[in-house]
Order: structure tokens, then sequence, then C-alpha cells
């Protein structure tokens, strides 16, 4: 029979990752990520390090388990799962993609520590970050193969305007948070340019699958 952790452990053990969790994005917010180990982060969690290993393994896991929390695609998995799940037209599939994506630009800045790790995944290459990054790939692959057939045999790629969708997100809020610019007139800093982007999503997407009818000529 396998012995149940007290209550007052559990709590304990809870506690204290959410303090380890919270310190992680607390030096990347204050330093960066090249601050991050095992020494640094015991410290601003105010807890003994080897904590880390006993409730973690290891700090790549900890600052795993950070960036699981923090991106969008992987933290809402539950939901866009469930979104994914309803979805039996092609309208539906529209109304989908275009939400996801409009989502995650709107998450993306409000998240200043989101909006780092995207920078530390762009400047370096980690085992960690390829991890993170293969399964929020996976995630919105599962809506990519189920617009495929709609564009079967048309010169319209859909995983080619969503990458470059993804992609000008981040590069929008990024540009915009650094430099306090505007980008082709755009004040993304202000709600209403903001709003306009939302609303230039959805209209690619709806585009696109509009385009997508158009099929290859066979010679």
């Amino acid at each position: 029979m396998v012995k149940k952790e007290p209550t007052e452990a559990i709590k304990s053990r809870l506690l204290t990752e959410r303090k380890l969790i919270d310190a992680v994005g607390a030096i990347i917010k204050a330093k960066g990520y090249r601050a991050l180990g095992v020494n640094e982060i015991a410290r601003e969690a105010k807890v003994s390090k080897k904590l880390i290993y006993r409730y973690f393994e290891n700090v790549d896991r900890l600052i795993e388990t950070y960036v699981i929390e923090k991106d969008y695609w992987l933290s809402h998995k539950k939901h866009i799962s469930s979104d994914i799940e309803g979805i039996n037209k092609k309208s539906a599939l529209i109304d989908t993609i275009s939400s996801l994506l409009e989502k995650q630009f709107e998450y993306f800045w409000n998240e200043e520590e989101m909006q780092k790790i995207i920078l530390w995944e762009i400047s370096e290459r980690t085992i960690l970050l390829d991890s993170v990054c293969k399964v929020r790939a996976e995630q919105g692959d599962v809506l990519l193969e189920m617009s495929d057939p709609y564009f079967k045999n048309s010169p319209v790629s859909l995983r080619g305007v969503s990458a470059l969708l993804v992609s000008g997100i981040y590069y929008m809020v990024l540009h915009a948070k650094k430099n306090d610019s505007t980008i082709c007139g755009l004040d993304i800093n202000s709600e209403a340019g903001r709003a306009e982007v939302k609303k230039s999503i959805k209209h690619i997407i709806e585009w696109a699958f509009q385009a997508g009818k158009i099929k290859n000529k066979t010679i």
C-alpha cells in the first residue's frame, strides 16, 4: 500500500514548487535567461537549492515547467483541445483558427515573461527549448491537419500563411515593446492598433480559405 503524503507536507511542497517556478520568472524579467542557475533560483525563491532536485529532478525540468505554464499554446492546451473537438464544419474551423491566433496575439502582448522566452528561443538553441517548441508545433499541427483537405491541389498554403501570422505576431509585439514605434503606420501599443491587427488576422484566414478553393491546373 502506497503511503499518502501528509496534508501539511503536500501544502508545503506545493508552496515551495510555486516559489521556485515564480523565481524563474522573476529572474528572467529582471536579469534575463542567462542568469538562470541553481544558486540564483534558490536565492530568489529563498529556499534550499536541494529542493530543486527533490521536486523537479534538475534545473532544466524546473525551467521547462515554468515555460509550459507561460506558453500560450501549452498552458491553454485543454481549452484549445476542447475548441478543436467542437469543430464540425468549415466555418467553425475558420473561426477557431482565427480566434486562437487573435488570443495568442493578445496573450503575447500582455506576457512580458513570454516575450523574453521567445527572445531566448531565437537567440540560442537548447535541448530544453527544442522540446518545448516541438510540443507547441504538435499542438498547432492538429488544426493544420484538419485544414489540409481544404487546400488539396491548391496553390495556397495555409501552413505558410499560419507561419507568417505566428512569426508576425512575435515580431510586431517585440518590436513595439522594445522600440515603442509604429509598424506600417499602426501603433501596436494602442488598443485601436491591436484591434486592427486582430481584425486583419481574421480577414487573412478567411481570404486563405476562399483562395484555397482555386485548384492547380493539371497539364
